[in-house]
């Protein structure tokens, strides 16, 4: 299994406490949020990782620097549009089985072995005991499935949730994802946040899900993310 790492973002809110480094380089207990997450795949079997870079690509370079397992780095030009195209960089590996992930997420390393242990060959992870505030990208599931995933949830679904981030796809779900994102940047879509595409997949293919409710996990955005993650999160991994 392949795991595709997005780490071409700017975070803006984040420049200031990140030292003008990608938020993926920020340390947390002295280790970068990168450094961990490379660590922990390696543990649970993943075989390599593919990280896409923009803003401040050396820097992500960098921080995988001693990775347990074998890294590959793609550069995302056009990284101030929207993250659609960072996952577009990584197309090629998009023929086999993936784990898409976000960066920028501090969780145990529990979660990423049920993730990738899942029975379902199609998978994310989910935590339905966080509150939704609006903003946080929600997974919504009906007879069992997650049917589409929408910034801040829709009515008339049997169960919502907020995604961590990760994706796990066979390859048969991979090579449709690939044809999924080449038909709406051929469109002009090129604006819009990978999580855009998921409803059409999901509409496609049969996709599950594994509860993580309760578990330690934050996606830092904002520097009182940062604190929190030392403060709350980080003490929890070592028991998780």
């Amino acid at each position: 299994m392949t795991a595709i790492i997005l780490a071409a973002g700017v975070g803006k809110r984040l420049l200031d406490a990140s030292g003008g480094r990608p938020k993926c380089c920020i340390p947390i207990g002295g280790t970068s949020l990168l450094a961990r997450l490379l660590t922990d795949l390696a543990a649970v079997g993943v075989r390599e990782a593919v990280v896409v870079t923009g803003f401040g690509a050396e820097h992500v370079q960098r921080a995988a620097d001693g990775a347990p397992l074998p890294v590959r780095f793609l550069h995302n030009v056009r990284y101030t549009e929207g993250a659609i195209l960072s996952l577009w960089t990584a197309r090629d590996v998009l023929d086999r089985p993936v784990l898409v992930m976000d960066a920028d997420v501090l969780c145990s390393r529990t979660m990423l072995k049920r993730l990738v242990g899942s029975p379902h060959p199609n998978c994310f992870l989910m935590d339905a005991s966080q509150p939704n505030t609006g903003e946080e990208q929600m997974l919504l599931v009906r007879d069992g499935w997650v049917r589409s995933i929408v910034r801040g949830g829709a009515p008339g679904y049997d169960l919502m949730g907020e995604s961590i981030g990760f994706l796990k796809l066979s390859a048969d779900a991979a090579t449709l994802l690939r044809e999924l994102l080449a038909r709406r940047l051929e469109q002009g879509e090129t604006g819009i946040e990978h999580e855009q595409v998921y409803p059409d997949l999901c509409a496609r293919v049969h996709v599950g899900f594994e509860r993580v409710d309760g578990m330690p996990w934050i996606e830092v955005d904002f520097p009182e993310d940062l604190a929190r993650a030392a403060r709350e999160i980080l003490p929890r991994l070592g028991a998780a």
